[in-house]
């Protein structure tokens, strides 16, 4: 194998470590709808207020393929979004080459999947970094076939479009960036070659029109779900945090919300760079421009410049940018890289003239990759061996699975309340699949007739502290009220020595209110 294959090979492997010592706990939000739709795929998901994440289909298939393999376990809820980082380092690492060199490649890699907005969602089940990978990665092959002689193969055009494609049926809005792409293919590949490249994606969009129609009954289900989000009621808490703001804190909102992150200077400070080296070498910088441009102008303008009072996404929510991460890095390390180059070639002629051109060649390359080693670090900083990962002890429902395994069949019922209710399912399971343990899962809900009755059980899960699942610690004070210890009638039969999970063996006496 060719070293130069061995790098790529070697920052996967190296990141999949990483990614696995830090699976995070499933969470009862976004991620549990989409899990859900996953597993009832192709049935509709009834009476559900989340139709655009119902209708994600570039998610949900995949997942669900991966449940044909290991059901809905860990494993299944856990691989796509892990090779869908692996594929955003891969196609950032392949760009960053393409356009300005390896080391500005491996550099940018790095970076854009160490951020720690990337690396937060980098094992939660959501379409975000899924949309991003697949884009970046047609991205570089349409690169690719630019800086070569002949024209593209029919193969590589109906890659191209097939990323593309499934990059929209996973997050809609990364069409704002597509055009980048043609501009790119139109030169060596001619309107033919286009065609060819924009066969997948008419597929794929008749694909989604049909789905649509065949679970919801109207083939517009998904894109009137979309169009039709932002104008969903918020709470005032939460309206006021992107609704009726002077328009320029708009337009400043992913600079202001890169801040935010202990790595964000860094990362601000690569997104003004892209735009200084795209007034300084402008056809060098022409790609990486194009596509902050493609993102920001739209995202800005729907996101709060044409309505301040009622704006059609929350900016300050970061996946909304991911797009734009391995364009500015790369742009950012890519401009530092070519200030660099001529500042190498004048270093005084001492010493050998081998060692001087080592040094000339290598000082580049060191800034760049110097510079993502400062940001990955500090963002490390900030999320390694977190609460919520494997590395960092969250691990209590796998715990709770090996002790309702050993039990299995002496309890029929286990009680909790319903956000815990919507993650317990996938510890059924073992960790690649095949059933557990056998107990139904009920949740309790306030002012409802059932509840837990004598020899059920009734789980609390990170009710104290709530750095796993803060859903989960407010949605069980709601169902249970105190949380802070066994009822009367109510033996504790298991819990963690962190009590993030403690379990109850319902008595004669006992009872949920």
């Amino acid at each position: 194998m060719p070293w130069a294959r061995l790098i790529p090979a070697a920052l996967v492997l190296a990141w999949l470590a990483v990614l696995l010592a830090h699976l995070r706990a499933p969470v009862p939000s976004d991620q549990a709808n989409y899990f859900t739709a996953a597993e009832r795929f192709p049935r509709p998901v009834e009476v559900t207020t989340e139709m655009h994440q119902m209708t994600r289909f570039g998610l949900i298939i995949p997942v669900r393929l991966a449940m044909v393999v290991f059901g809905p376990s860990q494993a299944a809820y856990a691989i796509v979004p892990v090779l869908a980082t692996l594929a955003l380092l891969l196609g950032t690492y392949a760009l960053g080459t393409l356009l300005f060199a390896r080391s500005v490649g491996v550099a940018g890699g790095i970076a854009v999947v160490a951020a720690t907005p990337v690396f937060e969602d980098s094992t939660d089940l959501l379409p975000d970094v899924l949309a991003v990978g697949l884009f970046t990665c047609a991205l570089a092959l349409a690169v690719a076939a630019r800086q070569r002689e002949e024209p593209p193969r029919k193969a590589v055009l109906l890659g191209i479009g097939a990323l593309l494609a499934w990059s929209y049926l996973a997050r809609e809005f990364i069409v704002f960036a597509w055009p980048v792409v043609p501009v790119l293919l139109y030169r060596r590949a001619g309107l033919a070659g286009l065609l060819w490249t924009a066969a997948p994606i008419a597929a794929a969009g008749l694909a989604e029109l049909l789905l649509c129609w065949r679970m919801y009954g109207d083939p517009l289900a998904r894109l009137l779900s979309i169009t039709g989000h932002g104008r969903g009621p918020s709470t005032p808490e939460i309206a006021s945090t992107y609704r009726d703001k002077p328009r320029m804190l708009y337009v400043l909102r992913l600079p202001k919300t890169l801040q935010t992150y202990a790595e964000g200077g860094l990362l601000v400070a690569l997104l003004g760079l892209t735009l200084l080296g795209g007034l300084l070498r402008p056809r060098r910088l022409a790609v990486p421009v194009a596509v902050c441009a493609l993102l920001w102008i739209p995202l800005t303008l729907l996101g709060g410049v044409l309505d301040p009072g009622a704006p059609k996404l929350r900016l300050q929510l970061i996946r909304y940018w991911y797009p734009v991460f391995p364009a500015f890095v790369l742009g950012g390390l890519g401009t530092l890289w070519l200030l660099a180059v001529p500042l190498a070639r004048r270093l005084p002629d001492r010493g050998r003239a081998r060692a001087v051109g080592a040094v000339r060649a290598a000082l580049p390359a060191v800034l760049a990759l110097a510079v993502a080693a400062a940001l990955a670090g500090t963002a490390a900083r900030s999320w390694w061996a977190a609460p919520a990962t494997r590395l960092g002890g969250g691990t209590q429902l796998d715990a709770l699975r090996g002790w309702m395994h050993d039990r299995d069949g002496a309890y029929d019922r286990i009680w909790t309340d319903p956000h815990t209710r919507k993650i317990l399912p996938v510890y059924r399971r073992g960790f690649w699949g095949g059933e557990s343990w056998s107990a139904g899962i009920y949740a309790v809900r306030p002012g409802q007739a059932a509840g837990p009755g004598p020899g059920d059980l009734v789980l609390l899960y990170d009710t104290e502290r709530g750095h796993i699942c803060s859903l989960c610690k407010k949605s069980a004070r709601t169902a249970f009220g105190d949380t802070s210890g066994a009822r009367p009638g109510w033996r504790q039969v298991f819990a963690t020595p962190d009590r993030v999970v403690r379990l109850y063996e319902v008595g004669p006496a006992g009872g949920a209110a």
